[in-house]
C-alpha cells in the first residue's frame, strides 16, 4: 500500500512545499510507502518527488490531494478506485485578485467550484485548521469525514535567539508573505505611518515576499508609500529571500504587524512568535485561530490606535514580557509530536475504513 501525496506545484521553501516534506517524512519514518507527485518540481526538491501518474495507484493505496487553488484533479479524483484524502490549505477568494491578474482570480474561482466536485468523490477532507474544515463542510463534506490536521512547525529557535542586541536607530517592524492583495500590505504600509508619526520618527518596515506574479500589486504598494512620503529606506521591500535570509529578517524585527483579510493558517505569525517577537494582527479568516488568545489581536483597522499599542508594547518592559508570555503558551498548540500522532490516527483511519468512492 502506497500513501501519496499530490500537489500542483512542489515548490522550495514554500508553506505548501514545506508541508508536503513534513507529511512525508512523518508517514516514512512511521513505516509507510509515502510518496510525493508534483505537476512542477523545484529543482532543488528534484528526487523529493515524481511526476503525478495516476495510472501507477491500485485499489488499496491512499491518495492526498494538496488543494490551494485551481487544477487538473478533481476530474482524475473521480476516476480513482483507491481511498482519497483532501488536505485543504483554503484557497484565496477571487475578488481580492480581480484588479491584478484576471487569469489567476478566474483559477481561483475555479478552485473553489472544484471543492464540490470533490465532496462527491473523495473519502475524507483535512484542513489546516477549523476555519478550513469549516469551508469544506459548506464544499458538501461530510462533517464525520472532516478533520483538523495542523500544519507541522518545528517550535524552539526562538529559545536560541539570545539578547537582542542594542539598536542605534528606532524600532523594525515586519511582515512576511508574498506582495499579494489579500495579504493588504498597504495596511500595513498605514500602521508604519502612524506609528513613525506618532510613536516613532526612526522606525523602519520590512516587507517579506515576493512580488512575482503581482507586479501591478507591488506597483501600487511602491506608489502608495512614496504619495505618503516614505523613502525606500523607511519601507523595504525584500522580494524572494532564502530560508536563511528570512532567519535574519526575524532575528532584527522588533514587532511582527499582519493586517491579512485572507488566511487559511498563516505559518509566520508562529514564526515570530517563536522568535519571540509581539505580535499585532487584524482578526481576519484563521488569524484568530493561529494567533490563539495572545498577542495584540484588532477586529477593527484603526490604524494609529494599533500604531499607539505597539508602541506600547515594545516602551513598557512589563507589558511586552506578558504579551510574549501569553504568545508561547499559545504555541505549545502547535507540538510537532502531536501533529505527527494526528497524521497517523487520520492515515490509519482512512486506510482502514474500507471506504472506496469515485
Amino acid at each position: 500500500m502506497k500513501v501519496v501525496q499530490i500537489v500542483t506545484n512542489l515548490s522550495y521553501g514554500d508553506a505548501i512545499g514545506n508541508d508536503v516534506l513534513a507529511l512525508h517524512n512523518m508517514l516514512a519514518q512511521a513505516g509507510y510507502d509515502s510518496r510525493i507527485m508534483a505537476m512542477t518540481i523545484h529543482e532543488k526538491l528534484a528526487g523529493r518527488a515524481e511526476p503525478v501518474d495516476f495510472s501507477r495507484f491500485e485499489q488499496e493505496d491512499l491518495a492526498i490531494f494538496h488543494k490551494a487553488t485551481g487544477d487538473s484533479f478533481p476530474g482524475f479524483a473521480a476516476r480513482l478506485k483507491c481511498r482519497k484524502a483532501v488536505i485543504y490549505h483554503n484557497i484565496t477568494p477571487a475578488k481580492y485578485f480581480l484588479a491584478y491578474d484576471e487569469v489567476m482570480a478566474w483559477n481561483l474561482w475555479r478552485g473553489r467550484r472544484q471543492l464540490k466536485q470533490l465532496a462527491k468523490c473523495v473519502d475524507w477532507g483535512w484542513g489546516d485548521s477549523r476555519y478550513n474544515c469549516q469551508e469544506l463542510i459548506a464544499a458538501g463534506f461530510d462533517p464525520d469525514r472532516v478533520d483538523v490536521l495542523p500544519i507541522p512547525f518545528t517550535a524552539g529557535t526562538g529559545a536560541e535567539r539570545g539578547p537582542r542586541p542594542d539598536r542605534p536607530v528606532g524600532a523594525d517592524l515586519l511582515f512576511i508573505g508574498r506582495i499579494a492583495s489579500n495579504k493588504k500590505q498597504e495596511d500595513v504600509i498605514k500602521v508604519f505611518y502612524c506609528y513613525l508619526r506618532d510613536v516613532d520618527p526612526k522606525a523602519t518596515l520590512t516587507l517579506v515576499g515576493s512580488w512575482t506574479g503581482f507586479e501591478k500589486y507591488y506597483a501600487k504598494l511602491k506608489g502608495f508609500a512614496a504619495d505618503l512620503g516614505l523613502t525606500d529606506e523607511q519601507v523595504v521591500f525584500t522580494g524572494h529571500v532564502t530560508d536563511e535570509e528570512k532567519r535574519r529578517y526575524l532575528e532584527r524585527a522588533d514587532a511582527f504587524v499582519c493586517m491579512s483579510e485572507h488566511e487559511g493558517f498563516c505559518v509566520p505569525l508562529l514564526e515570530a512568535i517563536d522568535r519571540d517577537i509581539p505580535v499585532a494582527a487584524f482578526a481576519a479568516a484563521a488569524v484568530p485561530e493561529t494567533l490563539g488568545d495572545n498577542g495584540l489581536l484588532f477586529r477593527e483597522k484603526d490604524y494609529a490606535k494599533i500604531a499607539a499599542d505597539i508602541g506600547r508594547v515594545l516602551r513598557e518592559g512589563a507589558l511586552r514580557a506578558e504579551v510574549l508570555r501569553k504568545q508561547r503558551e499559545s504555541l505549545r498548540r502547535f507540538d510537532l509530536e502531536a501533529t505527527r500522532r494526528k497524521l497517523l490516527e487520520l492515515v490509519a483511519r482512512a486506510t482502514e475504513g474500507g471506504v472506496k468512492r469515485g
